[in-house]
């Protein structure tokens, strides 16, 4: 082979050790940003479970304080409302003793 050849090879094999060098540092990025995707998406999956106990907190605390009212259609939504959230703990009791 002449000069010429010799070089062009060590040309193209310098390029492709630097693009295996590039892939693996690819790689490496992927990897971290999946587990980055990971966490974030777990904290973000306990902010919603977080808010929804706090929501249902928030809508025990409202069917109290319509209880605790004189008006009578407040107090009527609140019967309404508990007797809803009893049927539906039925269901899941039902729901359950199936599931066994």
């Amino acid at each position: 082979m002449d000069a010429t050849t010799t070089a062009v090879l060590e040309q193209l094999e310098n390029q492709l050790q630097e693009l295996v060098e590039k892939m693996r540092q690819l790689q490496q990025s992927k990897a971290t940003l999946e587990t980055s995707l990971l966490e974030a998406q777990a904290k973000f999956q306990k902010k919603q479970d977080d808010a929804k106990q706090w929501k249902e907190k928030y809508e025990a605390l409202k069917a109290v304080q319509g209880m605790k009212t004189d008006n009578t259609a407040a107090k009527k939504r609140t019967l309404n409302h508990i007797d809803t959230l009893i049927n539906e703990i039925d269901a899941c009791i039902v729901q359950i003793k199936i599931e066994d």
